[in-house]
């Protein structure tokens, strides 16, 4: 078992494995293997840890370093017996990189080394296989892709008698073209396009192809709705056959976020009404059941992953769940394909909970759709005058809200008696495919104007006051709250913006940005900016508006959004004599932090702008 642990002594962390019997106990026996802050000190060189993938003899791994939490990585090979980098072990330079094993002398990589290997978007256009010894220049092309595509990806699956790889066509942010390439099977060594829509999530790993269309797709005489998930066996598939079984059907409240092929059935992560479940799926004579897993908590985010067969997780006998929930610990239970799960550890409480609730409240937005919000706090039905409350949302990429441990905001914001809430809005993911398709590219205002439906509902139900709320996100959270602020000042008394999107007639200039044209739209098209400027925040800015204060942060070294979108929105405000505050550390990438003690800084920064402005002193 292995992970990555932060502390005071250790704030870059270690890279670091026990068996699961040690992991068991009250005091396991970690194997520290790479002690990144050591590593920092030895190169003069301010490393964080972006992963490890082991090789299939498990002897070695590619180590993944970012340098002070930038996407680009550099990546090394380790010997993990010795606990050092291979001398002329395969070395891939700083870039946007994507490295697997296909064996133990052999990587698949994509890497964004040079304005050839790159699209567009910044992402790597090609994928290539690398042979030890060999220079990585004279690694052959396996894979290209067009330069105005997002990027090429790949997966390599190295179960055996299924090994193989899949290859993605990224046509952007939501379109793929994919294909696969057997080692065995009476399609062996052809590379295959899979007749599939263009939106879709699958697994292919073993017998079964698996999908979930993201919009309808009729197939034969079977139509799969938008958000389910299929099965057919993927050697017949190839084919020809097309006579898929739907295995899962989402319902208004009920949908699929991920699932895993193991050898008891498939393991669905579903999210009922944005709270946390895991099902089984088996197949009996009668057709697929579907058991839900015993002794899972409410209000909790529930995942799922494959333990002691990473390269063959079918065969793999138990799964490790991770386990958290707003005033609940992030915590690890195993689980044998049987039966409720087995607790096994908890990180320590970080705030006292006592008397703190959580209760699930519904908004209305403008076209009479409900929209669900988290609501966290004291006594929350105890009354009393408007409380200093906090609302976060994101509303994008299908990405969903869904319960977290609150370590710092629990302790800086809950145990104080203020109040926080988390809006599920459209845009998200916490219906399925059609809750993100509701608010994208000329609808993407959606999102926003259900952000402000939350915010009326919070003030009309007494628990706080438009001078008592904030609201806080972050990239495209930051575009949410940036619309907030010059959309809808008046519902606010404070707004915290983090690595933000504002400027939307340049945005698919700057870094990654051409990548989510998918979602906002393409400013260079007039139709589109015709819209697009209707949400773009620092067009929105103007002189004849009174604004609430607002803190913009953003970290230099974010090459994901570029820091111009939060430097040009600043000055802009306070060119405009707006009260606008503005703070950009040098550390971090577009996570914003890569040690604990920077991110405590950061958050408590945002937490005492807002106790400034809307709470007490």
């Amino acid at each position: 078992l292995y992970n990555f642990w932060k502390d005071a002594q250790h704030p870059r962390g270690l890279w670091r494995r026990t068996t699961l019997d040690s992991y068991k106990t009250d005091k396991p026996d970690w194997d520290v293997l790479l002690d990144i802050d050591a590593l920092n000190e030895a190169e003069g060189v301010a490393w964080a840890f972006a992963g490890a993938a082991r090789s299939p003899d498990k002897s070695r791994a590619l180590v993944s370093l970012s340098f002070n939490g930038t996407d680009a990585i550099e990546v090394r090979e380790f010997d993990i017996a010795t606990k050092t980098f291979v001398a002329d072990g395969f070395v891939i330079p700083k870039a946007k990189t994507q490295a697997s094993w296909v064996d133990q002398d052999t990587l698949l990589l994509g890497s964004a080394q040079t304005p050839d290997d790159s699209t567009e978007a910044g992402y790597t256009r090609t994928v290539r296989r690398w042979s030890r010894g060999t220079p990585l220049s004279k690694a052959e092309t396996v894979f290209e892709v067009e330069k105005q595509d997002v990027a090429a990806w790949f997966g390599v699956n190295r179960r055996p008698g299924h090994e193989g790889v899949m290859y993605w066509r990224a046509l952007d942010f939501t379109r793929s073209h994919i294909f696969i390439e057997r080692k065995h099977g009476p399609h062996a060594g052809q590379r295959l396009r899979l007749d599939l829509p263009e939106e879709v999530d699958l697994s292919a790993e073993a017998e079964r192809l698996l999908i979930s269309p993201k919009q309808d797709w009729t197939v034969g005489d079977l139509t799969i709705p938008t958000g389910a998930l299929a099965v057919i066996d993927l050697d017949r598939f190839l084919s020809g056959a097309r006579d898929f079984e739907l295995v899962f059907t989402p319902s208004p409240t009920r949908a699929l976020q991920s699932w895993s092929d193991t050898r008891h059935g498939i393991l669905l992560e579903i999210l009922d009404n944005v709270r946390g479940r895991l099902v089984l799926l088996q197949r009996s004579e009668a057709g697929w059941t579907e058991t839900p897993l015993p002794g899972l908590p409410d209000n909790a985010t529930i995942a799922a992953q494959s333990f002691g067969g990473e390269d063959d997780p079918e065969l793999a006998s138990e799964m490790l769940l991770t386990i958290t929930g707003f005033n609940q610990p992030t915590s690890t239970a195993l689980w044998n394909g049987h039966g409720a799960p087995e607790p096994l550890k908890s990180a320590p409480v970080n705030f006292d909970p006592a008397g703190i609730e959580v209760k699930q409240c519904h908004a209305v937005a403008e076209d009479g759709t409900r929209i669900p919000y988290f609501l966290i706090g004291k006594n929350l039905s105890a009354g009393g005058p408007p409380r200093p409350t906090v609302l976060y949302g994101y509303g994008g990429f299908e990405i969903s809200m869904t319960p977290a441990y609150m370590a710092i905001a629990g302790k800086l914001w809950l145990e104080h008696g203020h109040v926080y809430a988390i809006a599920n809005i459209r845009g998200g993911g916490e219906f399925g495919p059609a809750w993100h398709l509701a608010s994208r590219k000329n609808t993407k205002h959606v999102a926003h104007d259900d952000f402000a439906a939350v915010a009326r509902d919070l003030a009309a139900s007494g628990i706080t006051s438009a001078r008592k709320l904030a609201c806080h996100g972050g990239s495209n959270g930051g575009l949410l709250v940036g619309n907030m602020l010059t959309r809808y000042p008046r519902l606010f008394g404070a707004i915290w913006c983090s690595v933000p999107l504002l400027d939307m007639a340049r945005y698919t200039k700057l870094l990654a940005g051409q990548s989510w044209i998918a979602e906002y739209g393409d400013p260079e098209i007039p139709d589109e900016w015709a819209y697009l400027q209707k949400f773009s925040p620092y067009h929105l800015a103007k002189a004849s508006q009174d604004y609430p204060p607002i803190l913009i942060t953003t970290n230099r070294t974010d090459d994901r959004v570029h820091p111009g979108h939060a430097r040009k929105m600043a000055a802009r405000l306070q060119e405009l004599g707006a009260p606008a505050w503005f703070n950009e550390t040098v550390a971090g990438g577009h996570a914003g932090a890569v040690d604990n003690s920077k991110q405590a800084q950061s958050q408590a920064l945002g937490y005492a702008f807002l106790r400034r402005t809307i709470g007490a002193g």
